[in-house]
């Protein structure tokens, strides 16, 4: 929060790997700082894991199987309660694989309860550990126009689960190949379907010499 001021952003969101907790310290040290920054935001979400429907430690499909990586950020009081609600869906089915802990979530828990109240959550493609960028990935190194519906097909699905303007293609600037080709094919995806895009940073590159 102190670097995002001192660099002169308008908000800063919090999106940890599956999980909420952080909110809590969150909220304590921005209620501090607010009295001094009363036009600063910061907004509340979580990185999770987008599963295929089922996925369970006795069906995973070892190279088949991905926890893919999504964004989620609640717009309102109701939003931050959605994305709480698919957290504790997705803890309680959790397992141990080795030392890691693995949190799916479904894309029928965004159905449940996305779906029938959008407009509250922001969603966004991720990094290059989403399901997204993966298939673009994919496209490129063996193109084929069934792919490319699926991959079309995907983004028109989920602008439907948050409704229209909720849903982003997101973009890194990187130096990274696949980075590029892939914010190059978003931006083809944006173009074309009429999705907006987002470009987004992780605290890695939040640094004032940047």
């Amino acid at each position: 929060i102190d670097c995002a001021i001192e660099l002169g952003h308008e908000c800063v969101a919090f999106t940890e790997h599956d999980t909420v907790a952080n909110a809590i310290k969150v909220q304590k040290y921005y209620k501090k700082v607010k009295a001094n920054n009363p036009d600063f935001k910061v907004i509340l979400g979580n990185e999770i894991y987008l599963c295929r429907d089922g996925l369970s430690a006795e069906n995973f499909e070892r190279g088949v199987d991905k926890y893919y990586h999504f964004i989620l950020l609640a717009k309102d009081k109701i939003g931050h309660q959605q994305i709480r609600e698919l957290s504790t869906r997705a803890w309680g089915r959790s397992w141990m694989n080795g030392k890691i802990r693995r949190v799916p979530t479904y894309y029928q828990d965004l159905i449940d309860i996305i779906s029938t109240n959008s407009g509250h959550v922001i969603a966004s493609t991720g990094c290059l550990g989403g399901f997204l960028p993966g298939a673009i990935l994919r496209y490129n190194a063996n193109p084929s126009p069934e792919m490319y519906e699926k991959i079309k097909g995907w983004c028109i699905g989920m602008e439907g689960i948050f409704g229209k303007g909720n849903f982003y293609l997101e973009m890194q600037p990187s130096k990274n190949i696949e980075q590029i080709i892939v914010n190059k094919f978003l931006k083809k995806l944006s173009d074309e379907l009429g999705i907006k895009y987002i470009i987004t940073t992780d605290s890695h590159y939040l640094k004032k010499e940047d």
